[in-house]
């Protein structure tokens, strides 16, 4: 029998767990929240009970969800991946006897070739950037002061992406303090990561030399990316610019933000970057996340051989 106090219960402190004394996000927890809930529901209509769950019950919820719900393989992976640390906390505390993930059969993951930038697709976005033309109209069709500061933050934005790799939320969230400035260049990006985990990202000197002067006079407990109002972009406006600006430069590719990141990591292959290397500046925790670059070689090394 499903005993829904108990569970919710179990799940409320594992959350507060997950928040307090691992110190995850509050994004973080909310996923973690979604995904253990869709697992209840699923447990209830399937009349299977949470706390005596078998291993083949968790294979049937990971089909259930390709089936019926049409939810992508690396969706129901990562489901999987929080039910597992879930249940292994539910063990620890002596909740349940042991973790049915541990055992079940996980979906294959089809091949993920990453979306990039090509050097000369690279250039052609940021000049489009650049130009004065594309500053956004508001809605009374004129061009002020304050839409000219638009475009120039846009395009730190995303040079910064270009030239670091930081995940969006990361560049987002950077103070002036965050960046070191040496005589007038911005030199590094102190970044809190996934897990609040800190690295040190340096930057490239061309890059720096402007960044650095765009910062000059910035308030060091200021967002680096503020508005007028104090608050930094949303993430959802830096897609919506950044689809506008491809669309400018005549690029026809789903380029997002998170895509300029592949489109760094890419660059430093090419440049011959050891893959241990491209997973301390990314902040990946285990360098298979970064093996997904190799493919990128490949298919490079295809292209030319095609050429033949």
């Amino acid at each position: 029998m499903f005993d829904h106090e108990l569970f919710e219960d179990a799940r409320k402190e594992f959350l507060s767990y997950l928040l307090y004394t691992k110190g995850r996000s509050k994004a973080t927890c909310y996923v973690y929240r979604s995904d253990i809930g869709i697992w209840g529901k699923w447990l209830v209509e399937a009349e299977k009970d949470w706390q005596t769950a078998k291993y083949t019950d968790v294979e049937q919820f990971a089909a259930w969800q390709m089936r019926e719900r049409e939810v992508k393989a690396h969706i129901v992976n990562r489901r999987l991946s929080a039910l597992s640390t879930f249940y292994r906390w539910l063990v620890r505390n002596g909740v349940v006897e042991s973790d049915p993930v541990a055992m079940a059969e996980k979906p294959k993951l089809p091949l993920r070739i990453p979306v990039w930038l090509e050097r000369e697709e690279q250039a052609q976005l940021e000049a489009t950037i650049r130009d004065r033309r594309n500053i956004p109209i508001n809605v009374f069709g004129s061009n002020q002061k304050h839409m000219t500061e638009t475009r120039r933050r846009y395009e730190m934005l995303f040079g910064l992406l270009l030239n670091s790799g930081l995940r969006i939320s990361e560049a987002l969230a950077l103070k002036a303090a965050d960046v070191r400035i040496v005589d007038g260049i911005a030199k590094s990006a102190r970044v809190i990561g996934k897990g609040n985990k800190e690295r040190l990202v340096p930057l490239p000197a061309a890059f720096g030399a402007v960044f650095g002067f765009w910062l000059k006079d910035r308030n060091r407990t200021e967002a680096v990316f503020a508005k007028a109002n104090g608050q930094p972009v949303s993430p959802q406006a830096a897609r919506v610019y950044l689809r506008g600006m491809l669309q400018k430069a005549g690029i026809d590719k789903k380029i997002s933000p998170h895509k300029l990141r592949h489109t760094y990591a890419t660059n430093l292959l090419n440049a011959g970057a050891e893959l241990v290397d491209i997973k301390a500046l990314l902040g990946h925790e285990s360098i298979a996340t970064t093996q997904i670059y190799t493919n990128v070689g490949q298919e490079r090394m295809e292209k030319v051989v095609g050429r033949l």
